[in-house]
C-alpha cells in the first residue's frame, strides 16, 4: 500500500492550520477511524461469542440425546 503525505487546511477554533495527512486523512480522522474499527470488532468478538456458545449447548445436547438412545437399546 502507498502512503501520500501532503499538508492539509484544517479548522480549528476559528482559525485555519496547516495539519499533516496521509492518504488524506489527519490524525484525528485516523484515531476515529481506529475507535470505531475497534467498536466493530469488539461486538463481531461477542457475536462469535455467543455462536460458539450456542454451538456447544447444541453439540451437548447431542451428546446426552445419543447416550439416551444407547442406554435405552443395550442397557438391559
Amino acid at each position: 500500500m502507498s502512503f501520500i503525505i501532503t499538508d492539509q487546511p484544517v479548522i480549528i477554533n476559528g482559525t485555519e492550520h496547516q495539519v499533516t495527512a496521509v492518504n488524506g486523512m489527519d490524525r484525528v480522522v485516523i484515531n476515529n477511524k481506529l475507535h470505531d474499527l475497534g467498536e466493530q470488532i469488539l461486538k463481531l468478538r461477542m457475536q462469535q461469542d455467543e455462536l460458539a456458545q450456542m454451538r456447544n449447548v447444541l453439540d451437548h445436547h447431542i451428546k446426552s440425546k445419543e447416550e439416551d438412545l444407547f442406554e435405552m437399546f443395550y442397557a438391559s
